[in-house]
């Protein structure tokens, strides 16, 4: 990986380690999906400004947005959505944890689309990431009611990311002049698919806070808008599994921030599984070697 690949990584990982502290503060207030809207709102619109302002070029074709309405359902939509029930029952150390699953869903489905080689080394990197799942839920010690709720929902979110890692490498064509088009269509996308739900829903979060307030727009602005310009940035350099390798350094951010800023604990058995996740997703991780041919 290159100096720039390696410090736009960093930089990424930072970003969103610091977002799950965003959603659990932002939670106070706002409802999951109400969160999932305002981020992608926010992130679209000055993601689009940039592209206009530096002319660069906008997606076109209705082929184009329509793989971007997937890219947005199963990378923002979704997730965005399943993180911040998520966060609404576990902590925000342990939902950052959880996704650092994203590169062991994102090497299973690489091979399926033809984009990844498998091997005995990869193979046991798996099964030690899903070993550690287990230990950083306690291994059945510690899961009930909203805490297995809300676990479930973050591992579906890691997964839905997995599968968006590649289903953007895959589908669309990521070039230095359309990638941030890309990046603002497919968050102006997932607004618009959040909006649905959104105005069918009752709100039932609590009386809007200001500290929720702050913590949202700064999710929006640098965990949704910034992110996703180093995001698709991130995959034009080292494609999806280099990508994938963001969730590997955010459970450092994620823990330091949820222990510092809302005062979090981090449980011994949960450390144990981390490693365990993050070691299994060393293993898997590698420079894809098939290249990607979007259909």
């Amino acid at each position: 990986m290159s100096s720039r690949a390696t410090l736009t990584l960093l930089t990424l990982s930072l970003i969103w380690g610091c977002s799950f502290i965003f959603i659990k503060v932002g939670v106070e207030s706002f409802s999951p999906i109400e969160i999932a809207f305002i981020r992608t709102l926010l992130g679209s619109i000055i993601i689009l400004t940039i592209v206009s302002v530096k002319r660069l070029e906008y997606p076109h074709g209705a082929r184009t947005w329509y793989r971007l309405a997937v890219a947005a359902a199963i990378s923002n939509t979704i997730p965005f959505a399943l993180f911040g029930y998520g966060e609404t029952h576990i902590s925000a150390i342990l939902a950052g944890l959880l996704n650092a699953m994203t590169p062991l869903v994102t090497f299973p489905v690489a091979i399926l689309a033809g984009v990844e080689r498998s091997s005995s080394r990869r193979i046991v990197g798996l099964a030690l990431g899903f070993v550690g799942v287990l230990v950083v839920l306690g291994v059945g010690s510690n899961i009930a009611g909203g805490s297995l709720l809300g676990s479930a929902a973050c591992l579906l979110a890691a997964t839905l990311y997995g599968i968006g890692f590649v289903y953007v490498r895959k589908s669309l064509v990521i070039t230095d002049n359309n990638r941030l088009g890309l990046a603002g269509g497919q968050l102006a996308m997932a607004a618009v698919e959040a909006l649905i739900p959104m105005t069918l829903t009752s709100h039932t979060a609590h009386a809007i806070n200001s500290r929720s307030v702050i913590a949202v727009l700064l999710l929006g602005i640098f965990g949704t808008g910034l992110a996703y310009v180093l995001n698709y940035a991130l995959i034009h350099q080292v494609g999806a599994l280099g990508a994938s390798l963001t969730p590997l350094i955010m459970p450092i951010f994620s823990t330091i921030a949820g222990a510092v800023v809302l005062g979090e604990h981090l449980i011994w058995y949960q450390g144990l599984g981390a490693a365990l996740i993050l070691t299994g997703a060393w293993f898997v991780q590698r420079k894809p070697t098939i290249p990607s041919t979007p259909g």
